[in-house]
């Protein structure tokens, strides 16, 4: 396997990291966050995502080369409409700021699930393991923000009293027995 192509692919990921943590940042000092469910999941992508870039902060050599110049350029490209998306997030209701959240941590799980296949493929065992132990924590997340999700929407529609319902209804179509019974 080509150094270059998981130098790319790390760097790739290392841009959506940073756009994404730069983001859930902004997110967490905005005045309009204040249900305590939304506080702790943004609390706790934030501790996540700045784990995982410290991580990757020690692997420089699998950074392409001038890393700093290369996420820029990466970041238009990576992240093109998640860019936009987020950057709108401080006149957005909470919901849809989670509802990008969850996007940007779907794009990042598959950002993962990429580099942890060339990881393997080029016998970077270390990578390999930090790239699966990170999308667990990205898999965590994004259920955690499934399950926010109904409790902030209910919030903000003044319907605090079917949250719940909402929640094990959403989360009911995520089981897999549910699945396979409806198809």
């Amino acid at each position: 396997m080509e150094t270059e192509k998981l130098q790319d692919y790390t760097t790739d990921l290392y841009a959506l990291l940073k756009h994404t943590q730069k983001a859930v940042k902004t997110q967490k000092s905005s005045s309009k966050v204040d249900h305590t469910k939304a506080v702790d999941l943004l609390h706790d992508i934030d501790v996540a995502l700045t784990e995982q870039l410290n991580e990757f902060d020690g692997m420089e050599d699998l950074l392409n080369s001038g890393t700093a110049t290369t996420i820029k350029e990466k970041l238009a490209t990576v992240s093109g409409s998640l860019a936009g998306l987020m950057d709108t997030q401080r006149e957005d209701p909470v919901s849809k700021m989670l509802r990008d959240d969850y996007t940007a941590l779907s794009m990042i799980a598959s950002g993962y699930t990429m580099l942890h296949t060339a990881a393997l493929g080029a016998g970077e065992d270390h990578l390999a393991e930090f790239t699966k132990s990170s999308l667990t924590t990205i898999a965590a997340l994004i259920t955690e923000t499934s399950r926010v999700m109904p409790h902030v929407v209910a919030n903000e529609l003044d319907v605090e009293q079917i949250a719940e319902a909402a929640e094990t209804n959403t989360q009911e179509c995520w089981n897999p027995e549910t699945m396979m019974a409806e198809a």
